[in-house]
């Protein structure tokens, strides 16, 4: 039956998006930078190139769909945050010289660092899960203290939430206050 909220049709559109979106970058950094051309033509030929030939890759279309919605996301949170600032009275400077922040830029360099890498298991960490255990069962894998299962996700879920990660990230907190408390 079908609902407002049935998204199953734009499902069958999820090649488009990632294909326009390349189109799109690629485009306008050619354009911004002309670092090959100044010539609209030539800098949309190569643009149409480059998304047709992410087109050929099921990964790079699984990564883009999967790290596009967290890049939304991230950019709608600066936005907004930017205007709660500027609604309890930061001018546009105040704002210039906070994003010229090497510490603000390193962080959202971070952030998206982290994505990168968040895509990258969630289309390839099943799969590779899968090529290690060669011919065998991927029940063979599994461990004695369930780090090591079959599934890719509770991997992950054992391992960020196992007690010596966890005492490692506060001890890494820890030292990070600490050095820069001592150095400012």
């Amino acid at each position: 039956m079908a609902t407002v909220l049935d998204v199953s049709l734009i499902q069958s559109f999820d090649i488009v998006f990632p294909v326009l979106l390349v189109f799109a970058l690629v485009f306008s950094l050619l354009q911004k930078t002309k670092a090959i051309s100044d010539s609209v033509g030539i800098n949309s030929l190569i643009a149409v190139t480059i998304a047709f030939m992410v087109l050929l890759s099921d990964t790079l279309i699984g990564m883009i769909n999967f790290m596009t919605p967290w890049f939304v996301v991230m950019i709608i949170f600066l936005i907004l945050m930017i205007l709660m600032f500027q609604v309890f009275g930061a001018s546009e400077s105040d704002v210039k010289s906070v994003l010229g922040d090497k510490a603000i830029q390193w962080t959202l360099v971070g952030v998206g660092l982290i994505i990168l890498v968040a895509s990258f298991g969630h289309v390839l960490g099943q799969s590779m899960i899968e090529q290690s255990a060669g011919g065998e069962s991927v029940d063979a894998l599994v461990s004695a203290d369930g780090t090591a299962t079959g599934s890719f996700d509770q991997n992950i879920t054992a391992i960020m939430f196992h007690p010596k990660v966890l005492g490692m990230l506060i001890m890494f907190a820890i030292a990070i206050f600490a050095v820069s408390l001592l150095s400012s």
